[in-house]
């Protein structure tokens, strides 16, 4: 699933690619591995679409006797595939066979929030609360990030807001970003259209021409048209649309979308994720996370022109009850001691430690998007 994070690569090794556009094979040899398997990973960091079903077929023949990072990466292949059970499997796995940071940190983000995703409130608050609680400042942030999202899901938006504000430490700038952005989308599903607006226009200030400060725009003239500032909402997206690139207008919007239906933004930055390799996430940058507020806003004033009823104000909803998780689900295995003398187990370099973290609030993010959405409904 699943914006915020980010994966820096480091290359350890000589290119290696199927064609002339040779691209860094960020990971050498693993012991007992066989190196065309090796070739599939570094294939899938850039390519996830051709090597996920050859990674998820090297995971079904080999299991857990794999590597932790050829796991994490099976697991991720999985969820990108849509298979959420598998996905699962792999996780719940990885989490018992005890293999410390970052891969158990790592497990408990990844089951959060698939979790969430399948509507259990309650098993996600389980695994995102004890990332909350681990050593690493970067787990506790995403930890907050996950928690945010699920008291969201609950109704409880009070709670999300503080939760999302526990972000605001984190050293990552997405994670930051991230929690910001929770916590607007949290007012928004509330019915606080007012603190909403405001919350998207500090966002925009931070980078009023990106594609994200674009999308906080058109935000912010959505909120403010669902308190009935009609004149003043046409006026700022017109503002929006002039300062857009006039040769990117050909986009059609979907209705849900261009209501900053929380939902439909979930889906949109699910199919750029699954598209997007690990390897191109910095490369492909914000944009990727964009839900395009520019075509939005043109799509936004047409309707306007045309008085839309259907561009009627957002109408807060009660949200439906957090699911209780079976015991068997929502609790972790044991964990043993992690191995800290395991040379699989080990990552090509330090920044991969925190980097696989990161990406795991892709994953929080997109789930964010779409929970939000339960507690309020677009007209």
């Amino acid at each position: 699933m699943l914006g915020a994070g980010v994966v820096a690569l480091a290359a350890t090794g000589a290119a290696r690619a199927d064609d002339a556009g040779a691209r860094p094979a960020p990971f050498g040899a693993f012991e007992g591995v066989p190196p065309e398997w090796t070739d599939v990973l570094n294939g899938y960091v850039h390519d996830p679409v051709t090597y996920g079903p050859r990674l998820i077929a090297i995971e079904r023949e080999a299991g857990a006797s794999l590597p932790p990072m050829f796991r994490i990466a099976a697991g991720d292949a999985l969820l990108r595939a849509g298979n959420r059970r598998g996905a699962e499997r792999v996780f719940e796995e990885s989490l018992a066979s005890g293999e410390g940071y970052p891969w158990d940190d790592f497990a408990s983000l990844a089951l959060g929030t698939i979790r969430l995703a399948s509507g259990d409130e309650a098993g996600a608050e389980i695994y995102f609360g004890r990332l909350a609680e681990a050593d690493e400042a970067s787990s506790r942030a995403l930890g907050h990030l996950g928690l945010g999202a699920t008291y969201a899901a609950s109704g409880r938006f009070a709670e999300a807001q503080a939760a999302f504000d526990a972000t605001g430490d984190a050293a990552d700038p997405e994670i930051q970003h991230a929690g910001k952005l929770g916590s607007a989308l949290a007012l928004h599903g509330s019915g606080d259209h007012e603190r909403a607006a405001a919350a998207f226009d500090a966002i925009a200030a931070a980078d009023p021409e990106g594609p994200l400060g674009q999308d906080a725009r058109y935000a912010a003239a959505r909120a403010r048209l669902a308190m009935g500032e009609r004149e003043e909402s046409a006026a700022a997206l017109r503002e929006l649309v002039r300062s857009c690139d006039a040769t990117r207008s050909g986009r059609r919007t979907a209705r849900a979308l261009r209501n900053l239906d929380a939902r439909a933004m979930g889906r949109d930055w699910l199919r750029s994720y699954r598209r997007t390799g690990w390897g191109d996430l910095r490369a492909g940058g914000k944009p990727m996370f964009s839900i395009e507020g520019c075509a939005l806003a043109r799509s936004t004033l047409r309707a306007i022109a045309q008085n839309d009823a259907r561009l009627a104000s957002t109408r807060p909803a009660a949200a439906a009850p957090p699911r209780a998780a079976s015991a068997a689900r929502a609790t972790q295995p044991g964990r043993p001691a992690p191995r800290s003398d395991a040379p699989h187990g080990e990552l090509p370099s330090g920044s991969w430690r925190s980097s696989l973290l990161a990406l795991g609030a892709i994953a929080t993010l997109v789930v964010l998007w779409r929970v939000v959405g339960r507690g309020a409904k677009a007209g």
